[in-house]
This record gives structure tokens, C-alpha cells and sequence, in this order.
């Protein structure tokens, strides 16, 4: 399948997704599997699965059968780890100047929170909130939309209009099926798992990879060249 050039870094915007692309581990995924109060989840889950619903109505259903007190739940973020390849990626973009930021389907809060933990609190990151009221947790969807194609609580693809210099070109990175639609438009995608088993079934071009370290790797073979190639 014929993948698309790299854009040079002076013309490139990349995106990137946070849970199972940062994250080594899906945030949201593993805090139902510890403090669901019950196991309706996984039907809620199948509907979303099979795209019966979007993602907010999911995580809204979710979210509320959980019961986890404010210390429990910072003890399990302090758990999570990211892919070591992150900073490779960042201290390549930094050194190119080229704008990243972070849009996610997951929690503003716990992203922010393990970023700090990993001193990258100062990635731009624009995702859901929450409300934590006792042991109870309510969805809050900021960058939701009614025109919303995936009826996601997070619409990434507005967030990119928004947010993207008319001049640049999208650089996607991502894992999962909420970043199908921000992928579709994208001039470059980065993809595995989920993501990339729908991009090739679409057949849209992308390019494969294990950890952050290959992008990384991967974009400075074509940014620099001779760096890369010592």
C-alpha cells in the first residue's frame, strides 16, 4: 500500500493519542476492570465495540458504576507506565520546533497526573474531564459535538481544526478506534492495533509501528537524515 511522504518538520502538526500510545496500558480500560461495582461494563463495551454507540454515551455508562476514593485513584494513576520511546519522540520535535499535542478520548486529569510523574507536564493536552464527587466519578465532554461523525466523547477531528496552523500538515499517531476519523484526514499516520487493523481494512495507508521509538526513529531518518544514519 502506497505511504504517504513525510512533510517537512517546519510544515508538520503532529497528534498523538495517550491511552495504549503513551500509555503502555488503556488508563480508562484498567480503572473499570478494578472499580466497577459490577460487570455491566463489558455489554456497555460490546455495544461500543460494535459501534451501536459512540464513545461518550460508553464512558458515560461506564464511569458511573465505578466507586473509587480520591486516594485510591491517585495511588492507581502512580501505576502507569509509558512507553520510553516518548521522549525520544519529544526531544526530536522540541529540537525541530515542530507542534505536538495530546488528544484523547480518556481523562484530562489522569493524563496530566501521570505526565507530571514522568516530569512531561507541559505537553499541550486536550481530553475529557471529570467530576469526582465522594467515591463517584461523572463524565464531562468539553470537545464533544453534535456533528460528530463517531458520536465520541471527545471529537478529535474538531479539536485539529481548531487547534492546527492552516499551513501545516497533520502527523497522526495513535492505537485505537477513537482515532480513526482524526487518521482518516491525516497527511501521515502512525499506526498499530486497533487503529491500523481499521486503516487497512479502509485501505488508508499508514505507517506501522511497535513502541514510539520506531516513530521517533522514523521521522528523524527523514527530518535528519545524517543523524540518522550515524
Amino acid at each position: 500500500m502506497f505511504q504517504a511522504a513525510v512533510p517537512m518538520a517546519e510544515k508538520s502538526n503532529v497528534w498523538i493519542d495517550f491511552d495504549g500510545t503513551i500509555s503502555r496500558q488503556d488508563v480508562l480500560d484498567e480503572l473499570i476492570n478494578r472499580f466497577a461495582t459490577n460487570e455491566s461494563w463489558k455489554l456497555v463495551e460490546q455495544r461500543w465495540q460494535a459501534g451501536l454507540i459512540g464513545s461518550r454515551e460508553c464512558l458515560s455508562q461506564e464511569l458511573a458504576i465505578i466507586e473509587v476514593a480520591p486516594r485510591e485513584l491517585e495511588s492507581f494513576l502512580d501505576q502507569i507506565q509509558l512507553d520510553p520511546g516518548i521522549y525520544d519522540l519529544l526531544d526530536l520535535l522540541k529540537q525541530l520546533k515542530v507542534p505536538v499535542t495530546i488528544l484523547s478520548d480518556g481523562i484530562d486529569r489522569f493524563i496530566r497526573r501521570i505526565l507530571a510523574r514522568h516530569g512531561l507536564k507541559h505537553i499541550p493536552v486536550r481530553a475529557n474531564r471529570i467530576v469526582h464527587r465522594r467515591n463517584a466519578l461523572r463524565l464531562a465532554c468539553p470537545f464533544s459535538t453534535d456533528q460528530c461523525r463517531s458520536a465520541a466523547a471527545h471529537c478529535k477531528c474538531s479539536s485539529i481544526q481548531a487547534l492546527q496552523n492552516v499551513k501545516s500538515q497533520s502527523i497522526y499517531i495513535g492505537d485505537g478506534r477513537s482515532d480513526l476519523c482524526p487518521a482518516r484526514t491525516a497527511a501521515v499516520v502512525f499506526a498499530k492495533g486497533a487503529l491500523a487493523k481499521a486503516l487497512t481494512k479502509e485501505h488508508i495507508a499508514y505507517y506501522p509501528y511497535i513502541t514510539l521509538k520506531d516513530v521517533a526513529a522514523a521521522l528523524q531518518s527523514v527530518w535528519q537524515p545524517k543523524v540518522a544514519a550515524i
